[in-house]
C-alpha cells in the first residue's frame, strides 16, 4: 500500500470511529481518546491529520454529506427536474432517501447539534444558508430574472423541505418499531404527505424545470473553493 493510500484509508477508519461516537454520546460526550481507541490508531495520528480534534471530525462528516446530497442533484434523474412528473419524483425521493439513510449517524448528530447554541450549530446553519443561496442563484439564472420573495422561499425550502427529510431518517426506525409499521409502507406515507407539503408548493414557487446539474455545480463549487 502507498503512503497516499495508507493515509487515505487511516483517515476514512478515524471519519467512521468518529461518525459511530459522535452518534452514541453525541458532540459533546465525544472523546478523542475514544475515536482512536474505535479507529485503532494512534490519538497523536488524529491530531496530525484533523489539528482542530473532534471540530474538524465533526466539520468533516458533515461537509461529506453535504457533498453526498449534492452529487444526488447530477444524476441523470435531476437533469431538467419537472415538478409536475408525479412518479419521476417518487423514483426520486426514494434515491433521496436511500442515500441519506446510509448516512443515518450523522444526520442524528447534526439533528442533535442544530438544538444547541454552539459553534457547530453555527456551521449546521451556514451550510444550509449555502444549499438554499446556490439553489436560488441557478434558479434565477435560468429564468433570466431574481426569485420574488426570497426570504419566503428559504423559510419554505428549510421547514418544508430539509428538516422533514432529516426527521423522516433520523426518527423513522423509532417509529416503525412505537407503532409497528412496515418500512415499505411507512416511506410510502412520508413521500405522500411530502410530496403534498413541499414539492407542491415548490411548483408554484419554481414555475420552470430546475436546472439540477447547474445547482449542483455551484454547491460543489463553493463548497471546495472551485467556484472562484
Amino acid at each position: 500500500m502507498s503512503a497516499n493510500e495508507e493515509e487515505t484509508t487511516s483517515k476514512r477508519r478515524i471519519l467512521e470511529a468518529a461518525s459511530k461516537i459522535f452518534a452514541e454520546k453525541g458532540y459533546d460526550g465525544a472523546r478523542v481518546d475514544e475515536i482512536a481507541k474505535r479507529a485503532a490508531v494512534n490519538k497523536a495520528l488524529i491530531y496530525y491529520y484533523f489539528p482542530k480534534g473532534k471540530e474538524e471530525l465533526l466539520e468533516r462528516l458533515f461537509r461529506e454529506t453535504l457533498e453526498t446530497a449534492v452529487g444526488l442533484m447530477a444524476i441523470p434523474e435531476m437533469r431538467d427536474f419537472d415538478f409536475s412528473d408525479r412518479a419521476g419524483t417518487i423514483r426520486l425521493l426514494h434515491k433521496f432517501l436511500d442515500v441519506l439513510e446510509e448516512r443515518q449517524d450523522i444526520l442524528r448528530v447534526m439533528l442533535m447539534e442544530s438544538l444547541k447554541r454552539s459553534p457547530v450549530n453555527d456551521l449546521i446553519f451556514d451550510m444550509i444558508r449555502e444549499i438554499v443561496a446556490s439553489i436560488f442563484a441557478a434558479v434565477d439564472s435560468a429564468a433570466g430574472s431574481a426569485m420574488p420573495d426570497r426570504e419566503f422561499a428559504m423559510v419554505m425550502e428549510f421547514f418544508t423541505g430539509i428538516m422533514p427529510l432529516l426527521s423522516y431518517v433520523v426518527y423513522h426506525e423509532a417509529w416503525m418499531e412505537r407503532f409497528g409499521v412496515k418500512e415499505s409502507d411507512l416511506r410510502e406515507r412520508f413521500i405522500t404527505a411530502f410530496i403534498g407539503t413541499h414539492f407542491d408548493y415548490s411548483a408554484t414557487t419554481y414555475k420552470q424545470a430546475l436546472p439540477m446539474e447547474e445547482i449542483a455545480k455551484a454547491m460543489i463549487d463553493k463548497d471546495t473553493g472551485d467556484g472562484r
